[in-house]
């Protein structure tokens, strides 16, 4: 089973998505802010990480910064799936090498279980 962490300030996201991925056969774990991903990250060493931008106390550009830092983190897969503000950001982000950029309010959870089966059947980054 592939493990997801799930990385957003909003219960209403996290459940919306969480039911769809769960049946679709992903285990989902959930980090309510930035600070909470990087802490669990090493140890659980997620397949994808779905990535919000805008979040309290630590937010997903240095998050995304602090995956692609790790040796161990690198080649994870990164899905940052945030809200309109995308568009100013998501420029911010390219750098950082996230496997795909999408917006929320264009993203059902039928459009993001077929993107993640997507992802997970490319070969692994290098």
């Amino acid at each position: 089973m592939k493990t997801i962490l799930f990385v957003d300030d909003n219960p209403i996201v996290i459940q919306a998505y969480r039911m769809a991925l769960e049946r679709a056969g992903y285990r989902i774990e959930v980090a309510e802010n930035g600070l909470a991903a990087m802490q669990v990250l090493l140890t659980l060493k997620p397949h994808v990480v779905l990535l919000d931008l805008l979040m309290p106390i630590v937010d997903g550009k240095y998050v995304l910064k602090y995956i692609r830092s790790q040796p161990e983190l690198k080649s994870t897969r990164v899905i940052v799936l945030s809200d309109a503000s995308i568009a100013d950001r998501g420029m911010e982000v390219k750098d950082l090498n996230p496997n795909r950029l999408l917006l929320k309010s264009q993203c059902s959870p039928k459009v993001l279980t077929d993107m993640l089966a997507e992802l997970l059947a490319e070969p692994p980054p290098a």
